[in-house]
């Protein structure tokens, strides 16, 4: 059995059924900025919202599951805690002082996208290691004004 969750898992239209899912769960959270969609179509964007979490969930159960019981199969990737983060804090009522967190948590689901795309991924990591080095470019202009 968890042979076949690794197939699945590992397989080309399983990551590109989760980016058309990420991509849905954009368009919804777009449409949840409109007053007026909300007042005719708020049931079905919210029923969607749940399916769209839904199907996070099973990803990550899945996820999980084939590295079981090593976790730290799962847990030691960045990217698996940041897509478990997301959906924990999706997971938390969204009433009262919560409400933003629920919000922030449907917004950085958009985010996903750079989890599953190894492309995107790599992009971000280099952008992420080239923040320092940019701080000393930064110095390097502003000496180079103060000279003339």
């Amino acid at each position: 059995m968890q042979k076949l969750a690794q197939q699945i898992v590992q397989h080309s239209f399983f990551e590109k059924f989760i980016i058309t899912i990420i991509l849905i769960s954009a368009v919804l959270i777009g449409l949840e900025t409109s007053p007026d969609i909300m007042n005719t179509y708020g049931y079905w964007i919210h029923l969607g919202n749940q399916l769209v979490l839904a199907i996070f969930i099973i990803e990550a159960a899945l996820k999980i599951y084939t590295v079981a019981p090593k976790l730290g199969g799962y847990f030691g990737k960045g990217w698996n805690i940041f897509d478990f983060s997301i959906i924990l804090l999706a997971l938390l009522p969204s009433t009262g002082e919560f409400a933003m967190i629920a919000r922030l948590a449907r917004l950085l689901r958009v985010l996903r996208l750079i989890s599953a795309i190894p492309e995107l991924r790599l992009i971000v990591a280099t952008l992420m290691r080239s923040i320092p080095s940019m701080a000393n470019v930064m110095l390097l202009m502003i000496s180079s004004q103060k000279a003339y």
